[in-house]
């Protein structure tokens, strides 16, 4: 079940490296990471969808907008007009259809048709010598310019493509760029956070990765440059393969050679290369064509058009009314085309228009939702994070902003308004935000649901009194999770432990890795389990040591704890009979206090409770100072100092009873002053089985 757990969320095993990224990771790559953590990844990718189909659609519209023009340029080239006006167009139509003896057209709508009426006219309907000569020479200017045709864009693909093909990888950078920058932010020493390859220096790693996001830069750029230019030339390729279009039918008619033939091929082979315009590979492997002469017209095609030039100048003008018959018809056919160009593009630009709105509501909806759904998860970050750094930061505010760009997170420093975390926040706070934030969307992806999580070291740059807040954060908060902690600070395991985050036995001991072997595992025995295989083993100035060491460890803890003062050190080396002798004075005088206070309170129930804890605390102190002076003679070497198993057992269990009036019996929490700070109010455990009232009336 638990395996099946982990394989359904990965997220639930991480490492510091991963916790913190949360927080000092730019905006856009933060959303994405959080999205994924809380399975909502498929917001991205269908934001990802409506935008790729929102620019497709936009470069259809580009499209029909070049159509368009293509078709309002040929159908002006027929009436030999300058614009397309209403006037413009019916002076040019009627003036044939008074030719031709029909009635004038006095209006442009849906079903109007220029050629209404011609079909009793006599002669050649298919054509018109004028209107071929104009088809003809608008090809032939064309075709003078094609060596010039694009030149500027054709030399930037080239060079681009030299560019690309020096270096393959380039484009790939611009999908790492979020990447490499995100580990830039990450590097604080020697060692790379994206590949843990160890550098010369910090300096060097930096530059190496800046290196990069430059090339992701200038990758970008190139790719923009070659679509742009790419986009052109297809433009013009589709202009001229308009024209040749034009003027095939006549080559066909005059029966040159294969004239219409290989026009036709022209035309196609145009509109087909300016298809493949429209990526970065497509691009490239049309390559040669672009360096040879993209436009690949036929061999002297210029000549065969001279020809046909000639061939329609020679031709006999036709009559008035045969010229009339056939302008029409020529005119007929290219407003159906204009007005089909027209609506296409009319067509694409409501599609446009359409993708826009919906990639512009999913976007709203989205991000609203995204909204709510952190606005719950700041304000569980904030809880925790404040629980944790109570002393110093218990006006703490986060602010997790979902926008277009991404997830912005800002959080108070010290009545200074919301920053970046990294702007003020040592590393120590940006890990303590780091853990604080997981659990919050771990509370709120699974719930109740969320019974187990690995965490690898997450809070190695968290101070110690910092770390204790956590261990309870995790007790009071999760108490039905299961936690496994993994860390190399031997001071930290000690203090999960002593918070009761750990239980004693609950801890296990990886020494002595190798390949071959694997990690040698050993029970993490608690202390008094240690001592005891000591003194069995004979090993009694070990057990001292060992016994020794403890209570410096615990010495501190209750001093803490207790706000005891032992001598002032400089260098804070205090060592055990400072700190224990501190410890008891300040456990003695907080009892005084708490009598006093029973006494002005006149309650019954406290007085004895305070007795009973005196009387206990009396018996234990007078084992202790019994057997207190063996602890030193038994760690050094004494001629005249031998101790039995017996006779060291009874010292051990004189510091566990002393040490026992300082903790409670049932949750096993050490004792504690509140508040930390000011006057001191109660005495207590976690639990509450131990409290003592400080506070007279």
């Amino acid at each position: 079940m638990v395996i099946q757990e982990v394989a359904d969320h990965p997220e639930l095993t991480l490492t510091r490296r991963e916790i913190i990224k949360y927080i000092i990771i730019e905006a856009a790559q933060r959303s994405k990471e959080i999205q994924e953590l809380l399975k909502l990844e498929s917001i991205g990718q269908t934001r990802g969808v409506l935008k790729t189909v929102l620019n497709r659609l936009t470069t259809a519209a580009g499209h029909a907008k070049s159509a368009l023009r293509t078709a309002e340029k040929a159908f002006r080239l027929h009436l030999d007009v300058t614009d397309l006006r209403r006037e413009d167009i019916l002076g040019s139509i009627n003036l044939r259809r008074q030719t031709l003896g029909l009635s004038e057209i006095t209006g442009l709508v849906p079903d109007t048709d220029f050629a209404a009426g011609i079909l009793e006219a006599s002669g050649d309907g298919g054509f018109n010598r004028n209107s071929a000569l104009r088809d003809v020479e608008a090809l032939r200017s064309a075709v003078a310019d094609l060596a010039t045709l694009c030149h500027e864009e054709v030399q930037s693909v080239v060079r681009d493509l030299d560019t690309l093909d020096g270096d393959p990888a380039i484009l790939e950078a611009i999908t790492r760029r979020s990447f490499v920058d995100a580990g830039l932010r990450l590097v604080d020493n020697a060692d790379c956070p994206l590949c843990d390859s160890s550098w010369e220096d910090a300096e060097a790693l930096k530059a190496h990765l800046r290196a990069k996001l430059a090339k992701a830069d200038e990758a970008n750029a190139l790719q923009q440059r070659l679509l742009a230019n790419g986009a052109n030339i297809a433009d013009d390729a589709k202009r001229i393969a308009a024209l040749v279009g034009a003027v095939q039918p006549l080559g066909r008619r005059y029966d040159l050679v294969g004239l219409g033939d290989e026009l036709g091929r022209w035309s196609s082979d145009l509109r087909g290369f300016a298809s493949g315009l429209g990526a970065v590979a497509s691009i490239a492997e049309r390559r040669g064509r672009l360096e040879d002469g993209w436009s690949a017209a036929p061999n002297a095609v210029d000549d065969q058009l001279e020809v046909l030039q000639q061939m329609i100048e020679s031709t006999p003008d036709q009559s008035a009314s045969v010229a009339a018959q056939t302008f029409l018809t020529r005119a007929q056919d290219r407003l159906s085309a204009w007005r089909s160009a027209h609506r296409e593009r009319i067509r694409a630009e409501l599609a446009v228009e359409a993708g826009r709105s919906a990639y512009k509501t999913y976007c709203d909806v989205a991000d609203s939702y995204l909204s709510d759904l952190y606005r719950s998860v700041e304000d569980r970050f904030g809880e925790y994070y404040r629980e944790i750094n109570a002393e110093d930061e218990d006006g703490f505010e986060v602010k997790l902003d979902q926008a277009a760009a991404g997830l912005d997170l800002q959080v108070a420093f010290h009545n200074t308004g919301l920053h970046a975390p990294a702007a003020y926040h040592s590393e120590g706070h940006q890990d303590a935000m780091g853990v604080c934030l997981y659990l919050a969307l771990m509370k709120h992806l699974l719930g109740d649901r969320f019974r187990f999580a690995v965490l690898d070291d997450v809070v190695m740059s968290v101070d110690r009194g910092h770390r204790k807040e956590f261990c309870r954060l995790l007790k009071a908060r999760f108490p039905n999770t299961q936690f496994i902690i993994t860390t190399h600070d031997k001071v930290w395991a000690k203090q999960m432990q002593t918070e009761g985050l750990v239980e004693p036995k609950g801890g296990l001991t990886l020494q002595n890795w190798s390949v071959e072997t694997g990690p040698i595992v050993e029970q993490a025995a608690g202390i008094w389990d240690k001592i005891e295989s000591d003194v069995a083993k004979g090993e009694t100035p070990v057990a001292a040591g060992r016994l020794r060491r403890h209570m410096e460890y615990v010495g501190a803890e209750l001093a803490d704890r207790l706000g005891a003062k032992p001598p002032f050190r400089g260098d804070s080396s205090y060592d055990a009979g400072d700190l224990v002798s501190a410890v008891i004075g300040r456990h003695g005088e907080l009892l005084k206090l708490g009598a006093k206070a029973a006494n002005k309170w006149n309650s019954e129930d406290a007085k004895a409770r305070v007795a009973a804890l005196k009387d206990s605390r009396k018996e234990a102190l007078d084992a202790y100072h019994g057997e207190q002076w063996v602890l030193n003679r038994a760690i050094h070497f004494n001629d005249w100092a031998h101790f039995t198993k017996a006779e060291f057992r009874e010292v051990v269990e004189a510091f566990k009873r002393l040490l026992a009036e300082l903790r409670c019996e049932s949750c096993e929490s050490w004792l504690y002053v509140t508040p930390r700070k000011g006057s001191s109010e109660s005495l207590r455990c976690d639990c509450g089985a131990v409290m003592v009232n400080l506070k007279a009336k």
